[in-house]
């Protein structure tokens, strides 16, 4: 149980890497040459779960099955594509790149990583109504 919260604790980590991100590349979608960062996330390697309540004589090890326990950011990359061109006298060049930064894309991203706060938040109340529940009834008995 007390697992499960070290499991949200590396997601709210991660959707906040996330969250600050975007928030940079919409900070900067008027800065000239700015290149929008995102994210890989991976998970950690499955692991194989067991238990002792398996086999005829109950000392037997039993395979319970495979489980991912957390996710974690695995690089921050900078998109390379170009931004367009925009025509300016004052440059030496006649040309300034804009930014590569689609606000659509961005707002879009906000909406997810606001989704997921509201997932995991969801999931957090639960694990501590739960545990809150197993601490009350075992203090029952």
């Amino acid at each position: 149980m007390i697992r499960s919260f070290n499991t949200l604790q590396q997601n709210f980590t991660n959707l906040q890497r996330k969250q600050e991100m975007v928030s940079s590349n919409l900070a900067n979608i008027n800065t000239p040459g700015y290149q929008a960062q995102r994210s890989v996330q991976s998970t950690e390697a499955e692991r194989q779960m067991f238990n002792h309540l398996g086999g005829p004589n109950r000392d037997q090890e039993a395979n319970i099955g495979g489980f991912t326990f957390s996710n974690y950011i695995d690089e921050v990359y900078v998109n390379q594509e170009p931004g367009t061109l925009k025509q300016d006298e004052t440059n030496p060049t006649q040309y300034i790149e804009l930014s590569n930064v689609n606000t659509a894309d961005e707002m879009v991203e906000l909406m997810k990583i606001s989704r997921e706060f509201e997932s995991n938040q969801r999931a957090l109340q639960a694990t501590d109504e739960t545990l809150r529940r197993a601490t009350n009834e075992i203090g029952k008995v």
